[in-house]
């Protein structure tokens, strides 16, 4: 504790603390504005841009993509292309920072156990 603190008083020390507290708590109601602001702008950007990368800001889905993936599938019995997949996970509003969006759905097939390919189609269907 550094001298000048020493000499505070109780009643003071706890002024001292509330005041930065209430700072903290501004800050971080300011942080949440800007990080709202560059989710905006990062969409604004990827829908100019034609997708992209957005920046370094992760985008909070409410699903995961396997998630996604399945319930697209599961409104489309007769199985979907990889190129009609990604473009029917796009539309749900599923969010993604990656360049290659397409490699990613691709990936989530691939590793699911939920979701197959069939070899005669070429599209895949819930397993």
């Amino acid at each position: 504790m550094s001298e000048a603190a020493e000499n505070l008083s109780v009643a003071e020390l706890q002024q001292m603390l509330k005041k930065q507290q209430s700072r903290m708590n501004q800050l971080q109601k300011r942080r949440e504005r800007l990080i709202e602001q560059i989710q905006e702008i990062d969409t604004e950007i990827a829908e100019i841009s034609g997708g992209g990368e957005t920046g370094n800001v992760r985008f909070r889905n409410s699903q995961s993509l396997e998630e996604v993936i399945c319930d697209v599938l599961a409104k489309n019995k007769k199985g979907l292309g990889l190129a009609e997949l990604t473009a029917a996970v796009e539309k749900t509003g599923y969010q993604s920072g990656s360049n290659n969006f397409k490699n990613v759905v691709y990936q989530n097939v691939y590793k699911s156990e939920h979701v197959t390919r069939d070899d005669k189609t070429g599209k895949y269907v819930l397993a």
